[in-house]
């Protein structure tokens, strides 16, 4: 038989050192902008506005609005206007992997259409709901600036990428 040192002492975790996870931490689920990177996130300042209901420990799922690529932070410090995380582990997602929550030029078109820009005198242009006639933005200069602001309106309500530019 192998001789086994008489004097180590045993090492157990202590009894109030194990609790649900769920008690601890939070997990939280954070949806960012198109053009926002990973490194962009690594800056303290980036959480201010949402610092002051973090702990250290916390996990964060981070995620694009366009699909293209998620990411597990995880919290290591934090104060009332500034985070500290620590990147777990990032995943890009090409076009295919994330298809099933695009939706297609279609429906992108079918919102706009059930939308109008009209010119509304000293309110400028605006965009009008047709269906009920609500003013969903109005005081826009130029009719170009309304129809680019629907198109925006229209893929962020939907979930649909901003199409890819076409270069000459």
């Amino acid at each position: 038989m192998a001789d086994q040192p008489a004097d180590k002492q045993l090492i157990q975790l202590s009894p109030d050192a194990l609790g649900q996870l769920d008690y601890v931490s939070t997990r939280y689920d954070a949806r960012i902008p198109q053009g926002v990177t990973p490194q962009d996130i690594a800056n303290p300042a980036f959480w201010a506005h949402h610092a002051i209901k973090l702990k250290p420990f916390d996990e964060i799922r981070v995620h694009t609005e366009d699909g293209t690529w998620m990411a597990y932070y995880l919290v290591l410090d934090c104060s009332r206007t500034w985070a500290k995380v620590h990147l777990l582990s990032a995943h890009r997602l090409t076009t295919g992997d994330v298809a099933m929550s695009q939706a297609s030029e279609a429906e992108v078109k079918t919102f706009i259409e059930h939308h109008t820009i009209v010119h509304r005198g000293p309110h400028k242009w605006s965009v009008v709901r047709k269906g009920d006639k609500a003013v969903l933005v109005e005081g826009l200069g130029q009719k170009d600036e309304a129809t680019l602001w629907l198109e925006t309106h229209a893929r962020a309500n939907i979930g649909a990428p901003a199409p890819e530019p076409v270069t000459a």
